[in-house]
């Protein structure tokens, strides 16, 4: 069959994403048309081959009776994948755990004109996805807690070490800080670390293992002109004129490296007595392959508190006591933040939510997904206040740390995104820019 036959079988438009318009793969030049042709069956398929090579691992931890649960996982993936290519509508979810009613009435209430891969809003069929593959892992007697994504994460948490040095042996430099200027330039460049910390995603890599190795601190300067938007001091100003009593809480992104950065931001507001605890709120499932869920949070604490390098062990040991004390608090079972609402649904669909987030006088929203979800996976004219598009969304003050890897984005200067384009017509899908955003509640 011709790609052009395909095209008129799935509706597909040969254009971009219109203004104002849902990011859908219903139009041939959007990223979320790429997304769901290429991207989403390349991810299935290292799910497919992973299982594959490490069934006998598998099989001892998980007995042998798991032989056939994987049979049936890797029978019922390739299944998936083919509903995916072919554009076929969305299946109810299977399965007990406790979002499953929850998502079928999501789906069930979904425009019959709405509801294939093709044809959905783009964040609704990639959310699904992920969802599915959970469900199909649910379904088995042995594998129902088992973490398809956990290899590669670990691997690339293992290949940043070298960052992860670095990045700690200034922020030992930074326990020394004293006055008001001083922790603000500190702050400045620990937020401009953990903007660029984005960049590692494994499922834009499509699982392919990514890793740091760079001087963390050392390329700042270098990455200054590839902020699009800077609300750095706008943000400061807002942790710094508090008496230091306050909770912030961090919606996090990616495991490794990106979450390290994340416990380093942490780790400075509690020790210079800018927040008096920090909340973190990770996936309860795996998702969008390299998204923390707990085990990869408690992992983490774990592996750098008996790491061989005094830095890295103090850290660890450090992260691990503010647990213990309540200045570091996990989040750990709430599905909202595996459904497929954007965040302008949330104090409707799950309001307490929504009042969790109303107590932290700071929310820090990481990465690429977050950032569709704030602004509902819509095509906002560019220069569009941020603000504004958060659709009224304003639980209290928020910011957004995001390298661009999709082709959505709000809050830039007049002109700006027609410069880039016109030396990159992808600028917005490789990760090599980013936006600090604030939006004050």
């Amino acid at each position: 069959m011709e790609i052009s036959e395909l095209d008129k079988k799935f509706n597909i438009v040969d254009a971009k994403t219109p203004t104002n318009h849902h990011l859908t793969a219903h139009f041939k030049r959007s990223f979320a048309h790429y997304t769901i042709k290429d991207r989403l069956p390349v991810i299935l398929t290292r799910i497919i081959d992973g299982l594959s090579r490490e069934k006998e691992a598998i099989s001892l931890a998980y007995g042998e009776e798991s032989a056939d649960d994987l049979k049936d996982v890797i029978g019922n993936i390739s299944k998936l994948k083919y509903e995916l290519q072919t554009d076929k509508k969305f299946k109810p979810l299977d399965g007990n755990d406790s979002d499953q009613e929850a998502w079928n009435a999501f789906l069930r209430a979904l425009p019959d004109t709405h509801n294939s891969y093709f044809s959905a809003v783009w964040l609704h069929a990639e959310c699904y996805m992920y969802r599915r593959v959970r469900a199909i892992f649910a379904e088995t007697a042995t594998l129902k807690q088992f973490d398809y994504f956990r290899r590669q994460k670990e691997e690339a948490f293992m290949g940043s070490l070298g960052a992860f040095l670095r990045l700690t042996e200034k922020l030992n430099e930074t326990r020394e800080a004293k006055s008001r200027a001083e922790l603000k330039i500190l702050f400045r460049q620990l937020l401009k670390v953990n903007l660029w910390g984005n960049r590692i995603d494994l499922s834009i890599s499509g699982g392919r293992i990514v890793s740091q190795d760079e001087d963390p601190f050392a390329t700042l300067a270098n990455l200054e002109t590839f902020i699009l938007a800077d609300d750095t001091d706008a943000i400061w100003a807002c942790v710094a004129s508090t008496d230091g009593n306050i909770i912030v809480d961090i919606v996090n992104d990616n495991a490794g490296y990106e979450l390290l950065t994340d416990l380093c931001l942490g780790d400075f507001l509690i020790s210079h007595n800018l927040a008096a605890k920090i909340r973190f709120h990770v996936k309860t499932i795996p998702w969008f392959v390299s998204d923390v869920t707990p085990h990869d949070f408690r992992w983490t604490l774990d592996s750098l508190s008996v790491h061989a390098k005094a830095t890295l062990r103090d850290l660890g040991c450090r992260l691990s006591n503010y647990m213990e004390t309540g200045h570091f608090e996990l989040l750990e079972d709430e599905h909202f933040w595996t459904s497929a609402h954007d965040y302008s649904e949330m104090q409707h669909v799950k309001p307490s939510v929504h009042r969790t987030l109303q107590q932290a006088h700071l929310i820090v929203f990481k990465g690429d997904l977050n950032y569709r979800k704030l602004l509902g996976d819509l095509q906002w004219d560019t220069t569009t206040p941020f603000p504004d598009a958060l659709r009224g969304f304003r639980p209290s003050n928020l910011c957004a740390l995001r390298t661009v890897k999709a082709d959505l984005v709000a809050g830039l200067p007049r002109g700006r995104a027609e410069g880039l384009t016109a030396k990159d017509a992808k600028w917005m899908e490789t990760g090599d820019y980013g936006v600090i955003q604030f939006a004050p509640k």
